[in-house]
């Protein structure tokens, strides 16, 4: 084990009860063992961690409820827009 995980393992031993009681509502939220959502929680914090989570759940409702733009409008969008913004590159050049 190199020394960043030794660190990591460390930290998760070192959590104190209401750090441990939160890491485990994560993992429940993320339907992952404590141990597997830690990484991230030691990387990014709580917070952050909290708000991927919830933000992957919100997408994957979203994509449930067919509340999405399918592939093919986002790329005639985004061409859209490249071939306007080359056009005015064009006519200023």
């Amino acid at each position: 084990m190199d020394s960043r995980q030794k660190k990591m393992v460390e930290a998760l031993a070192a959590l104190s009860a209401s750090e441990r009681k939160r890491l485990e509502r994560l993992a429940a939220m993320a339907n992952m063992p404590p141990e597997a959502i830690w990484p991230d929680v030691w990387r990014y914090g709580f917070e952050d961690t909290e708000e991927s989570i919830k933000a992957d759940l919100e997408a994957d409702a979203d994509i449930a409820a067919g509340r999405l733009i399918p592939h093919e409008e986002v790329m005639a969008e985004a061409r859209r827009i490249i071939e306007s913004h080359a056009q005015r590159k064009r006519k200023a050049g």
